[in-house]
């Protein structure tokens, strides 16, 4: 009977969320110079929100605001943000001024020749973001900015979810 009941969530949970895939490896060089990958990025008990992104994008910006302040405001959301800016070679020197601007204070991963995100979007349309579990899994994409956007993320990272989806 316990193994029907596990069977059953399994098909409700790939229903519901479809299966995770992971998510492409990368490397790349933050602004300031240091080099980072994926795997560094991701945290033991931790999601990370891949925002990806360009200073000529107002949607973008609007998203990367609402990600951050929603972070500032709530410390205990098990979640970081590695933003990867997709400003080709000549809108490159806009991204440290337009972070200054509107005050973001999160690491940003320099993709000049979207090879990033060509791994994690074909269409390359602005803003998109990937929500990738500690599994190093993408458990939710999100095109476009959408003012639920951070509650999807929340009940996507709930504990809840997170102790049915070990279980399986």
């Amino acid at each position: 009977m316990a193994r029907m009941h596990i069977i059953a969530m399994a098909l409700l949970l790939a229903g519901e969320m479809g299966w995770a895939k992971p998510a492409p490896p990368f490397q790349a060089e933050l602004l300031g110079g240091r080099r980072i990958s994926l795997k560094q990025s991701l945290k033991p008990g931790r999601g990370l929100i891949l925002c990806f992104w360009a200073t000529w994008c107002a949607p973008c910006l609007q998203e990367l605001k609402e990600v951050s302040t929603r972070l500032k405001n709530d410390p205990t959301l098990p979640l970081d943000m590695l933003a990867v800016n997709v400003d080709t070679a000549e809108t490159a020197s806009d991204v440290g001024p337009t972070l200054k601007l509107y005050g973001f204070d999160f690491p940003v991963a320099m993709d000049p020749r979207h090879e990033i995100f060509s791994k994690y979007q074909s269409s390359k349309s602005l803003p998109f973001s990937a929500l990738v579990n500690n599994r190093g899994e993408i458990s939710k994409t999100f095109s476009g900015f959408h003012e639920q956007m951070m509650d999807e993320i929340k009940k996507e990272l709930s504990p809840e979810r997170s102790a049915i989806e070990n279980k399986i």
